[in-house]
């Protein structure tokens, strides 16, 4: 009987949890690694505007607050368009918006971008590049 009681309790503290923070993210994938230094390995997040899908990816990610993961190692952007090559870079889940002050690499067709960091706003629609930028433009 105990038992029951406190699986209930149990129960109807996890309800009233998801219920007063609202609906899980669904465009969060992680997978948490209880013997890893990261919170996140191998975390996965999209970045959707009415023009592009933006799929981020890392190898592992810390939790900074509820909204904000940082990134490490290998951190990629890709969508049909470009793609962006990065480390350290600050996610934020809720505004789909990421920033890093780390060195960066944006490629698309026939464009190159080198810069010290970058910050994606409006939910991908805008990508600023930080501090000494190269623009390398190719005709082939």
């Amino acid at each position: 009987l105990w038992f029951i009681f406190t699986l209930s309790l149990l129960i109807l503290s996890l309800l009233i949890f998801f219920i007063r923070n609202g609906k899980v993210d669904s465009n969060l994938d992680i997978e948490v690694d209880q013997n890893s230094k990261f919170d996140i390995v191998k975390p996965k997040f999209t970045i959707n505007n009415e023009k592009n899908i933006i799929s981020v990816t890392a190898n592992e990610g810390n939790i900074m607050d509820n909204n904000d993961i940082l990134l490490k190692n290998d951190v990629l952007f890709q969508s049909k368009d470009f793609k962006i090559y990065s480390d350290d870079v600050v996610y934020n889940r809720k505004d789909q918006t990421a920033k890093s002050k780390n060195d960066s690499i944006f490629v698309s067709e026939k464009t190159t971008i080198k810069s010290e960091g970058f910050n994606i706003i409006e939910q991908g629609k805008i990508i600023k590049f930080n501090g000494k930028s190269k623009l390398v433009l190719s005709q082939w």
